[in-house]
């Protein structure tokens, strides 16, 4: 599933004060695959003036209510952080091959996949993620 939550006006502490509450609840839940605050586009990346607007979360859910659940209970949403929440599912596009599975809550990949792959002359194992290579 993903997340697009928008902050509220004016909640810049709020956000500040439920950092740590809301990590370690993405971080406990093992359900998060990325995840990060959308910022204000300003022409340096370390500009000041560059303040988190929401957040961006892309996070694994068996359905629509499991998914809507998990973003409700954040400590950031019930603290009121956010205006405006929006949950979607979206279609995976793994260029990679590592992820892609006939179900996607069954952890073995499709074999026929990976020998595609090598035939096209795509990488299927590297060094950054060795505990998911075939």
């Amino acid at each position: 599933a993903m997340l697009l939550a928008l902050d509220e006006s004016g909640t810049q502490e709020l956000r500040q004060e439920t950092n740590l509450t809301n990590l370690e609840y993405l971080i406990r839940s093992e359900r998060v695959i990325a995840t990060g605050p959308l910022h204000l586009c300003t022409d340096m990346k370390d500009d000041p003036s560059s303040k988190a607007i929401g957040d961006l979360m892309f996070y694994n859910a068996v359905d629509r209510d499991a998914a809507i659940q998990f973003a409700e209970e954040q400590p950031r949403a019930q603290g009121g952080l956010y205006k405006s929440m929006q949950t979607h599912f979206y279609n995976n596009l793994d260029v990679t091959g590592k992820f892609v599975a006939d179900n996607r809550l069954v952890r073995e990949p499709i074999t026929e996949l990976k020998e595609a792959m090598e035939v096209w002359g795509y990488p299927t194992d590297d060094d950054q993620t060795p505990w998911i290579n075939w």
